[in-house]
């Protein structure tokens, strides 16, 4: 927003990839267009996660053969990284951890 580069902007970056990789969309995806104007992959992963509909978000292949519980645990992850706050949002250094640790 403020067109800066912060420690906290590449974890968002970071996160936004890792939502990208896990459900194999774009950040913009044209599949997102029948909720409304500026919805994302942020908003769709925090949507589903709010629904208790995570198994929609991943892509067939990871759902099907990845740990649920752990998989489940990443996509949390990366909806922290892209938290509107980024003072909430964790260091780099806590997301290499929590991943070591999944």
């Amino acid at each position: 927003m403020t067109c800066r580069v912060s420690d906290k902007a590449n974890v968002y970056s970071y996160g936004v990839v890792l939502l990208e990789l896990l459900s194999d969309k774009k950040a913009l995806d044209p599949s997102f267009s029948p909720f409304r104007n500026g919805f994302n992959i942020v908003a769709w992963a925090c949507m589903l996660l709010r629904q208790g509909h995570a198994k929609e978000f991943f892509t067939v292949g990871l759902w099907d053969n990845g740990p649920h519980d752990d998989i489940v645990d990443v996509l949390h992850l990366a909806v922290v990284c892209t938290a509107d706050s980024p003072s909430t949002r964790p260091t780099m250094r806590q997301v290499v951890q929590r991943l070591k640790e999944l």
